[in-house]
């Protein structure tokens, strides 16, 4: 069983890779050229959402055994599916429909990890 300390930190590096990704989308049009055109690099998004599914999977079913609130997965899993829609429907959405769903889904990950983190156990 992973230790809350564990968990915490968790879902302290998934709040760092959901505002990382945040802050990626939202400096792409000034990062898109010059020295740090590489981050712009579908490479990057791509690797930033495998890191976040990564972390999703390790906290959103424990939490929810932990503290049985259904809207940590929820936030979790939707947010994950937003960030995955980005990637997969990409240049189909444009750009802006691709950093819309980048940014909802930031958010709703960060969201799901913040509740996770301060929610109580539940009381069988």
């Amino acid at each position: 069983m992973t230790t809350l300390s564990a968990r915490s930190r968790f879902d302290a590096i998934g709040i760092a890779l959901s505002v990382l990704c945040l802050i990626h989308c939202l400096a792409l049009p000034l990062i898109a050229t010059g020295a740090l055109a590489w981050a712009a690099s579908e490479r990057v998004h791509v690797g930033l959402t495998i890191a976040l599914a990564v972390v999703v999977l390790a906290v959103a079913l424990p939490g929810y055994r932990r503290h049985r609130q259904p809207v940590v997965p929820l936030l979790l899993v939707s947010g994950l599916a937003l960030l995955v829609g980005a990637v997969v429907l990409g240049e189909g959405i444009g750009e802006q429909g691709e950093t819309i769903l980048t940014i909802l889904g930031s958010l709703a990950l960060v969201a799901g990890h913040v509740l996770n983190l301060r929610l109580p156990h539940a009381h069988a």
